[in-house]
């Protein structure tokens, strides 16, 4: 893996990207959380999600939004760090022509992200959701986009974090026609801060991916 930069609405954006030594590799994208909150791509989830796809052969790439580590500006709104989310795809995308998959992967507020980037993107084949952020509501940006998912999440986070996840799958496939296989990490909460905890998710995420792709389901 090596650090990059490209070349984004505001200014450079700081990025770390592997190149798959496989012919026309499928692609990733990952997008970590609220940077207002601290996260960033470098933050334990992100890594692992990261690791996850690498590891079964993807190229990937994981970035910081605007105003977040070194990539140039103030901390974006939301349509700003959407602008930065479409370079990083176009970028992926335009490095590796021949390839014809790609998925999106986030944590916390980059789970909605995930969602908003698939309903602009038709080419994105697959996706992950960890531990979206149960603050956000809005899910009008939703249309018909008929999928499947992988939602991961910690056993021990809150009631209230549970609660909206049944909620979103539901609201993903009433409004959307996605439907999300859910995932529930024994023991872990929302920032799977022991090292059993993170392992265990980036086992699950490599696994649901790996399966998904070879058996090429999606779309």
């Amino acid at each position: 893996m090596v650090d990059i930069i490209i070349t984004g609405e505001s200014g450079k954006l700081h990025a770390v990207y592997h190149k798959s030594a496989l012919p026309n590799a499928p692609l990733a994208v990952v997008l970590s959380g609220n940077p207002r909150q601290k996260y960033h791509m470098n933050d334990r989830v992100s890594y692992a999600m990261f690791r996850a796809f690498m590891d079964i052969g993807f190229s990937v790439v994981r970035f910081n939004y605007r105003g977040v580590g070194d990539s140039a500006g103030t901390i974006g709104t939301t349509s700003e760090n959407m602008l930065d989310i479409a370079t990083v795809i176009d970028w992926i995308q335009n490095h590796n022509e021949d390839s014809d998959k790609i998925w999106l992967a986030g944590h916390q507020l980059g789970a909605w992200y995930v969602l908003q980037a698939m309903m602009r993107r038709p080419e994105v084949s697959g996706f992950a959701l960890v531990s979206p952020d149960s603050s956000v509501s809005d899910f009008a940006f939703l249309s018909p986009r008929p999928n499947r998912g992988l939602l991961l999440q910690g056993a021990n986070e809150t009631d209230d974090a549970k609660a909206f996840a049944t909620h979103l799958t539901q609201i993903l496939k009433k409004q959307a026609q996605i439907d999300l296989e859910t995932i529930r990490v024994k023991n872990a909460d929302a920032s799977y801060g022991q090292p059993a905890d993170l392992r265990q998710m980036y086992n699950d995420l490599k696994a649901y991916v790996g399966r998904e792709n070879a058996e090429d389901k999606l779309l």
